[in-house]
């Protein structure tokens, strides 16, 4: 395998950490491509191993991906019709409790391959939002007019308008003013400073990176307790939702890195909150990394991923 360094993909942020291993599902699932994925001890950067030689030639497969989804479907190899356009309230996917099952085995026949893969990772009937409807991934904060559909539609069309945002994902991010980043990055809002015309309240965010990072929502198992969602690197401390990733350094095909993401030596052990580094050294961790849900005044949703310290023992 050839190792490849992503410079772009920086595991210390959110979106960075989140469109590696969107990369590394894409390659290995979508294309049946041999890959894995390590980080960088030195410059946390993604590192890929695969049989492709650069990223110019990453970017070009994942092109090909992007462009054998046809409008209107949003998703690889999941025909038009999944996540729905018309139904129950704002999200036609946010189904009540008591019709849960039934729509996920219509859902089924209809849509066998979203059934399997990617209704798990959006939405459960083992957790409700306050509106007794089935719970969504807490990677979800739609704001006004956003969905489940909106979530993977948007950044789609970003990329299938402009394929060479794939490489910009990879190699060097270029924000495009107008574009959310469905929130996954801090760095999206932009005050006055930041905006060439002194504007505030400017959104500008990075479309391939946002694409290759809902395309990594697979790897995270979706569950509750009956009445609050649990989501694999999402920890209740102190009754806020904090993400907890970690970095690490062996090679690690897509269930390997599968199963890491769920190994409980990622749980912080306090409220603080504290990782314990112990627990990391046999399984090739080198650092572990936090973000939150920080809201924007005057906004109602959930707000928007952002990097929170964590302690180390």
């Amino acid at each position: 395998m050839i190792t490849v360094e992503l410079p772009a993909l920086d595991g210390r942020q959110p979106l960075g950490f989140l469109a590696a291993l969107g990369l590394l599902r894409v390659l290995a699932q979508e294309r049946d491509i041999p890959a894995r994925l390590s980080f960088s001890a030195t410059s946390a950067t993604a590192l890929l191993h695969s049989p492709l030689e650069s990223p110019e030639q990453i970017a070009a497969v994942l092109a090909e991906v992007v462009a054998g989804i046809e409008a209107p479907a949003v998703l690889p190899g999941v025909p038009a019709g999944f996540p729905p356009t018309a139904g129950i309230g704002k999200d036609p996917l946010r189904w009540p409790r008591e019709d849960y099952r039934a729509c996920a085995e219509q859902l089924k026949e209809t849509h066998p391959r979203a059934a399997r893969l990617w209704l798990p990772c959006l939405t459960t009937d083992l957790a409700i939002d306050s509106q007794g409807r089935g719970a969504i991934s807490p990677f979800l904060a739609p704001a006004g007019k956003q969905n489940s559909r909106t979530f993977f539609e948007k950044p789609l069309q970003a990329v299938q308008a402009n394929p060479g945002h794939l490489l910009e994902a990879l190699v060097r991010w270029r924000r495009v003013e107008g574009f959310t980043g469905e929130y996954l990055d801090h760095h999206v809002l932009r005050s006055a400073a930041d905006d060439s015309r002194g504007r505030t309240g400017q959104e500008a965010g990075v479309p391939g990176a946002t694409w290759l990072a809902t395309m990594a929502l697979p790897l995270f198992r979706l569950a509750g307790d009956g009445s609050r969602v649990r989501c694999t690197l999402w920890h209740r401390i102190a009754h806020e939702h904090i993400m907890i990733w970690p970095l690490w350094r062996p090679a690690l095909d897509l269930e390997g890195v599968r199963r890491l993401l769920e190994h409980p030596a990622s749980r912080p052990i306090d409220d603080a909150p504290t990782v314990s580094t112990t627990a990391w050294e046999p399984l090739g961790v080198i650092a572990a990394y936090g973000a939150r849900r920080h809201r924007i005044p005057g906004r109602t949703f959930d707000g928007v991923l952002t990097p929170t310290s964590l302690h180390t023992r």
